[in-house]
């Protein structure tokens, strides 16, 4: 367990190396590119706070009892980071339609972040009422934003080629691992969760009882028993999709 969370802490560290070598020497120019930046700032910040305070939200599970890992502190900075990059995904779709002259896909880009956003919601009632089964609505609504964006990559797949049809591709390629891990991992994962709490009659918090406990209750444990399911999506959220919302930055804009 501590093995992990060491390894967590210096890859937001080097994550951070990253994001600053590309914002210094990277090829970042005009509003576009420097509105990517930006927005890939805030996420590797984030992640890099919530890899040094690692929580499981609606367990109230930390690794460090301090208020730097409140459950509400953290899913506030989290949702911020998570707005930030399906805005960087929504702009990456409109950004390539431009270049492969679509103008359609260029305003159906905009739908990938709205179901991003909307999944927030989903989110905070989890986290507030404790109520598994709307965390697993908010995975499956990043799963149909993903696939939502392979289907436009995929088109502008279709109409272009060089280096916008190679990277269309790997999009598409990349979204269909996303979609098939969400389904297969994160969405059993909560519905077993759900499952468990309802055979144990377990009832579900008011939203303001919820946002106090929230705010204040925290359950340390340094036990890898405890982390391990949890583990298996937030190392890859950490690492993978930072790489990513770095990489995001060096596409050209139109």
């Amino acid at each position: 367990m501590l093995s992990w969370w060491r390894a967590l802490r210096i890859l937001a560290v080097l994550n951070i190396c990253l994001w600053l070598a590309v914002s210094y020497f990277g090829p970042v120019s005009g509003f576009r590119g420097a509105l990517q930046l930006a927005l890939s700032g805030v996420y590797v910040l984030v992640c890099a706070y919530r890899s040094a305070f690692p929580r499981v939200d609606l367990e109230r599970l930390v690794v460090v009892d301090t208020r730097l890992s409140s459950i509400f502190l953290g899913r506030a900075a989290a949702t911020v980071a998570e707005i930030c990059f399906a805005l960087q995904l929504g702009l990456l779709v409109h950004q390539l339609g431009e270049h492969a002259g679509l103008p359609w896909v260029q305003m159906a880009a905009w739908t990938v972040p709205v179901c991003m956003v909307v999944a927030q919601g989903f989110c905070w009632h989890s986290v507030l009422t404790l109520n598994h089964i709307t965390q697993a609505v908010e995975s499956l609504l990043w799963a149909v934003g993903f696939s939502w964006m392979a289907a436009l990559m995929a088109i502008i797949a279709i109409d272009s080629s060089g280096w916008v049809n190679a990277l269309a591709i790997f999009a598409v390629l990349g979204s269909a691992c996303f979609v098939a891990y969400v389904l297969s991992v994160d969405v059993p994962m909560y519905w077993r969760r759900y499952q468990h709490g309802r055979a144990r009659g377990q009832t579900y918090m008011p939203l303001t009882q919820g946002a106090h406990d929230a705010w204040h209750r925290r359950v340390q444990s340094g036990s890898w028993a405890a982390w391990k399911a949890d583990a298996l999506w937030l190392t890859p959220y950490f690492s993978v999709g930072v790489w990513i919302s770095i990489a995001i930055v060096c596409v050209p804009a139109g």
